[in-house]
């Protein structure tokens, strides 16, 4: 059977293969753009939390079923108000812990602690995976 109507036919008869350099070239562009974005949007938080006195940025995140939240995100000291930038908080710390860990939310998922010291800025991620593991016996001739 040929398919006449596809262009990429050429008419050997067969669909076009992928093109897997390609895609792996716009995979490591869409990567490179994504820690880009992640490390203007940490400046800018970086400022803005500075200014207002927070220590210490601590978030809690979690995935499975193919979907996640970032589920708390809590500034130290706890007097400072973060209300107008937590929703740009909660999407940064998904950002970073999507970067390090892409496709967590997938099946059993994951979960994990997002630590900011906005005084030395610098980022701790405790991440842990789930997975279902699965232990085969077969006993013969008992």
């Amino acid at each position: 059977m040929t398919c006449d109507k596809d262009p990429g036919n050429k008419g050997t008869g067969t669909k076009p293969g992928i093109d897997w350099t390609a895609v792996e070239a716009r995979m490591k562009k869409a990567r490179a753009e994504a820690a880009e974005r992640r490390k203007e949007t940490r400046a800018e938080l970086l400022a803005e939390l500075r200014g207002r006195g927070v220590e210490e940025v601590e978030a809690q995140y979690d995935g499975y079923g193919d979907s996640g939240n970032v589920n708390s995100v809590v500034a130290s000291p706890r007097r400072v108000d973060i209300g107008d930038i937590e929703t740009r908080l909660m999407d940064f710390v998904w950002d970073v812990a999507y970067g390090l860990h892409p496709g967590f939310e997938i099946n059993e998922g994951a979960e994990g602690t997002f630590t900011w010291d906005i005084a030395t800025d610098r980022i701790d991620v405790e991440h842990a995976g789930f997975r279902t593991e699965r232990d085969d016996y077969l006993h013969e001739d008992i």
